[in-house]
C-alpha cells in the first residue's frame, strides 16, 4: 500500500489522557477519546520535528542550563535520568527558546555538527560532535534516530510542530507534544512513516546565514543566539554562519567565485532592510555574472534558483512584516524552517542619464536599443524628497542609532522643501491596474499567481516597448516621490504607502506627494503613522499602478512640441537624493523597472481575516482550561 492510502490508527496516551490518534494523506489527527470537542489536526507540512525518547519531555530532552554543565559533566551519569516536570500544557506544550540550549563555542561555527566536504573551503566549518559537552553526549542516547531505534526501549513520540497562535498579529509558534505508548514497535512505525513524510518536503537543510551586528538597536547577534540558533538545531538546519564587518561585506561575498552557492539550500540575513538589500543584490549579481551577462548593462535580469530569507534586527523591517505580516522574530525563522517559498517582485534603477546618452550614439550590432546602466535593485521603496532628504541627513548621525531618522525627519519637516520634477508614467491602456481596488496581498493570491503564469513573467521581455502601457506625463513640485515593490507597512506605518500593492503581480506602485502647507504635511505623518486612514485619501496625493516609470528633475525635459524649457531659478534647481532600501542614491535622474517574482523568498502566505491557521486546517488545544488557553496565545505578547 502506497503512503497516499495507508492508515494510521492507535491509541497514545498524552498528558496521561488516552487519545484516538490518526495519519493520513499528510494530515495528523489527535483526539481525546473522551471528549470529541479535545481535538487538534496538523498537517505535516507545519510538523518541524519528529523524535523519540525514553522520557515524556516536551522538548525532546531533558536539556539542563549552561552553568550546571561542568558540575554535571564530572560527575557520573546516574543509571535513571531523573523526569523533568512536563511544561504547563502537558499536551501541547509550548517551546520557549530559553528553555533550548545553545552549543558552546564560537558564533562564527556551524550551529550543527556537518561533514565539511558540502561548505566551501574559505569558510568556517568548524562544528563538529567535539563541541557537544558531557551533558548534550549523555543526553543524545535518548534522542536516536530510527538507525538505532529497534535496539532501545523508545515509548515515547516527541512531535515540533508550527501553529498560529493569534491571527491578528500573525504570530506563530513552536508546539510540542508527547505521544506514549507501552509498544516499542508502534512509535518506531509513526517515527519512521512521519520521518520519510518529512524528508520528501524538500526543506532547506543547509543555509548561509549573513548576519549584521550593526544595524538597528546593534542586537542581531542575540537575537540569533536566543531564538535562530535554537530553533534550527531543533529543525536539523545546518546553519554556516557569517557574521559581516562592514558595508557591503554580504554583496562582495556572494558575488565571489570562491564560493560555491550550489551547496546550500538557501541564504538567509539577520539584519534590516538595508542587510535583506545587499543579499539579493549580490545574489542577482552573481547569477548574471554565471549567465555571462553584462552586470552594468544588463539586456534582461535572470532569475535566481536559490531561495533567499530574512530574520528582522533592523530599525524598521519593512520587508519582514510586507512577507509575514508581521516583525516577529519567531515567526519568521519558522517560515524559513518550514521552507516555503514564494516569488517577490524586484525593481530595477537605471541611470536616465545614461540612457540618454546611449540612445544618442549608434546601436550595436545584433543588439537593437542598448539598454541603460543598471545602478541598483530595491525589493521596499525608492524615495525622493523628503524620505531622500531623510536617509542623507541622518548619516551624520549614526551614532545616535534608529533615533537618527526621527532627528533628521523632524529637521526636513520643518524645512518644508518641495522639488521640481517630471516624471513619465506607464500606465495600463486598458484601465484596469487600479492602485485602490481594496485588494490585499494574501495566501494564495489570485494576482500574483496569474503573474507567475502569464506572458509578463518572461525574463526577456522588452518593458519598454509593452504595447499594453501608454506613457502620462506629470510635472510639478513635490514634496516626495515614492515607487512603492511592496506596500511597505511596518509597526510605525501599518498601511504603509500603498496598502494594496501586491508582493508579485510585476507592478509597483509610484506615490506622488505634492508639495503643499506645513498643516498638509502634517496631515501626511498623521496618516502615515494611522492603523485606518491611507495616502490615497489626502487631495494632495496621487498613486499610479505601473510597470515603470521615469524620473527627470526640475522638469529640464523636452516636451511634446519639441521645445526645451526656459531657464530656471536656483530654488527649482535644488535637488533632493534617492533612497533605496535605506541606502543613499546619488544619480538623481533614473528609470525604474518592476521585474515580476524575480527572486524566491522563505515565507508562507499572510491568512485572510476569519481563516484557520495551518492552510485552513483548525487547530483545536486539548487543555479545557480557559486560563491556559489565554496564556499560550502569542505568550502574552498579543494582549
Amino acid at each position: 500500500m502506497d503512503k497516499e492510502h495507508e492508515v494510521l490508527l492507535n491509541a497514545f496516551v498524552i498528558a496521561k489522557k488516552r487519545y484516538r490518534v490518526f495519519y493520513n494523506a499528510g494530515i495528523l489527527v489527535w483526539e481525546d477519546e473522551s471528549s470529541k470537542k479535545a481535538k487538534t489536526t496538523v498537517p505535516i507540512t507545519d510538523v518541524l520535528s519528529v523524535s523519540v525518547s525514553k522520557l515524556p519531555h516536551a522538548n525532546g530532552k531533558q536539556w539542563m542550563k549552561r552553568s550546571k554543565a561542568a558540575a554535571a559533566a564530572a560527575a557520573p551519569p546516574p543509571p535513571h535520568p531523573p523526569a523533568a516536570a512536563i511544561v504547563r500544557n502537558e499536551a501541547h506544550g509550548s517551546l520557549d527558546s530559553d528553555r533550548i540550549p545553545v552549543l558552546s563555542g564560537s558564533t562564527t561555527t556551524n550551529t550543527l555538527a556537518t561533514t565539511s566536504s558540502n561548505i566551501p573551503h574559505n569558510h568556517s566549518n568548524r562544528g563538529s560532535l567535539n563541541d557537544l559537552s558531557d551533558d548534550d553526549r549523555r543526553e543524545a542516547s535518548d534522542y536516536l534516530d530510527a538507525g538505532t531505534i529497534q535496539a532501545a526501549d523508545f515509548k515515547y513520540l516527541i512531535l515540533h510542530y508550527a501553529a498560529l497562535v493569534c491571527q491578528k498579529t500573525n504570530r506563530w509558534r513552536v508546539r510540542a507534544v508527547a505521544l506514549h505508548n507501552s509498544e516499542p514497535r508502534l512509535v518506531e512505525l509513526w517515527y519512521n512513516r512521519l520521518s520519510s513524510d518529512l524528508r520528501d518536503q524538500n526543506r532547506p537543510k543547509h543555509l548561509l546565514l549573513f548576519l549584521n551586528p550593526y544595524g538597528g538597536k546593534k542586537n542581531a547577534l542575540a537575537l540569533y543566539e536566543r531564538y535562530a540558533k535554537p530553533l534550527f538545531r531543533l529543525a536539523g538546519v545546518d546553519i554556516n554562519l557569517i557574521i559581516t564587518q562592514r558595508a557591503q561585506q554580504i554583496y562582495d561575498i556572494v558575488t565571489s567565485k570562491s564560493i560555491l552557492l550550489d551547496n546550500y539550500d538557501g541564504l538567509v540575513c539577520c539584519g534590516g532592510d538595508g542587510t535583506f538589500a545587499e543579499l539579493f543584490n549580490g545574489l542577482v549579481t552573481r547569477t548574471m555574472m554565471d549567465c555571462g551577462i553584462d552586470i552594468k548593462h544588463p539586456a534582461y535580469l535572470p532569475k535566481p534558483n536559490i531561495p533567499i530569507g530574512v530574520i528582522p534586527a533592523g530599525s524598521t523591517d519593512t520587508v519582514a512584516c510586507c512577507l509575514n505580516g508581521t516583525t516577529d522574530i519567531k515567526t519568521c525563522i519558522i517560515h524559513i524552517i518550514l521552507g516555503q517559498h514564494s516569488g517577490l517582485d524586484i525593481s530595477a534603477v537605471y541611470s536616465a542619464d545614461a540612457a540618454t546618452k546611449c540612445d544618442e550614439g549608434a546601436s550595436p550590432a545584433g543588439t537593437g536599443r542598448p539598454r541603460p546602466q543598471l545602478l541598483k535593485l530595491f525589493a521596499s521603496a525608492l524615495s525622493y524628497g523628503y524620505l531622500g532628504d531623510i536617509a542623507y541627513d541622518s548619516e551624520k548621525y549614526r551614532w545616535m542609532g534608529p533615533k537618527r531618522y526621527d532627528y533628521s525627519g523632524f529637521k526636513k519637516f520643518l524645512a518644508n522643501r518641495g522639488y521640481n520634477a517630471e516624471i513619465v508614467v506607464h500606465l495600463d491602456r486598458r484601465g484596469k491596474q487600479d492602485p485602490n481596488d481594496g485588494v490585499r496581498c494574501l495566501d494564495k493570491c489570485a494576482r500574483c499567481r496569474k503573474a507567475k503564469y502569464g506572458r509578463d513573467c518572461g525574463g526577456e521581455r522588452a518593458s519598454y516597448e509593452d504595447d499594453d502601457t501608454e506613457p502620462l506625463v506629470v510635472r510639478g513640485k513635490f514634496l516626495m516621490v515614492s515607487g512603492a515593490n511592496i506596500s511597505c507597512s511596518c509597526e510605525r506605518s501599518p498601511q504603509g504607502f500603498s496598502p494594496y500593492c501586491h508582493l508579485g503581480d510585476g507592478l509597483l506602485d509610484l506615490v506622488l506627494v505634492r508639495h503643499t502647507s506645513m498643516f498638509n504635511n502634517l496631515r501626511l505623518l498623521l496618516t502615515m503613522t494611522s492603523k485606518t486612514k491611507k495616502l490615497s485619501e489626502l487631495p494632495f496625493v496621487e498613486i499610479y499602478r505601473t510597470k515603470e516609470f521615469r524620473f527627470t528633475a526640475n522638469g529640464q525635459s523636452e516636451t511634446n512640441g519639441g521645445e526645451i524649457a526656459p531657464a530656471i531659478s536656483s530654488e527649482m534647481m535644488r535637488r533632493s537624493k534617492w533612497n533605496c532600501d535605506g541606502e543613499v542614491l546619488l544619480d538623481t535622474n533614473i528609470i525604474v523597472e518592476s521585474n515580476c517574482q524575480l527572486i524566491q523568498v522563505f515565507r508562507r502566505g499572510i491568512l485572510p481575516a476569519g481563516t484557520a491557521g495551518n492552510g485552513g486546517i483548525d487547530q483545536r488545544a486539548a487543555a479545557t482550561n480557559p486560563a491556559d488557553d489565554k496564556e499560550s496565545c502569542c505568550f502574552g505578547l498579543c494582549n
